[in-house]
């Protein structure tokens, strides 16, 4: 091989590598960025949670990582989540557990693949108790 083919050979793998990182930089890229908007989509704030009650179960279990619920008051719960959404009692399929109205605080978690998922809070002396995640 002549010294012009070696630069040649030299060039071409030189413009191969640029190229090969570029494109993994890329790649990186979109990871990173897909990666914050699912942390974003999926961490809680009042006006999202107030904005799309049909999208909380993807905030949820940040609030619930973020709040301490059980011993906060109802009216501080109110506070951060607004009124319920439902103050009828319903049947929910994984507690199987009766939840009378006037102690309980019920709210609309959005439909996740085919299930409605609901937020219950016991209340129990103004303060809440329990809380469970079920579908209906």
């Amino acid at each position: 091989m002549t010294e012009n083919e070696h630069r040649k050979a030299a060039r071409r793998a030189k413009r191969n590598n640029q190229i090969i990182f570029a494109v993994l930089t890329c790649l990186l890229l979109i990871v990173v960025f897909a990666l914050c908007v699912i942390k974003y989509q999926h961490t809680f704030s009042k006006s999202k949670w107030d904005a799309s009650k049909g999208d909380r179960y993807k905030i949820v279990n940040d609030m619930l990582d973020s709040y301490q619920l059980i011993g906060m008051s109802e009216s501080d719960v109110i506070q951060l989540l607004g009124e319920e959404d439902s103050n009828e009692q319903t049947s929910f399929k994984i507690s199987k557990q009766y939840f009378p109205p006037d102690s309980t605080l019920v709210y609309y978690l959005g439909v996740d693949f085919v299930d409605d998922n609901w937020l219950i809070l016991s209340i129990n002396g103004d303060v809440v108790t329990e809380y469970y995640l079920d579908v209906t």
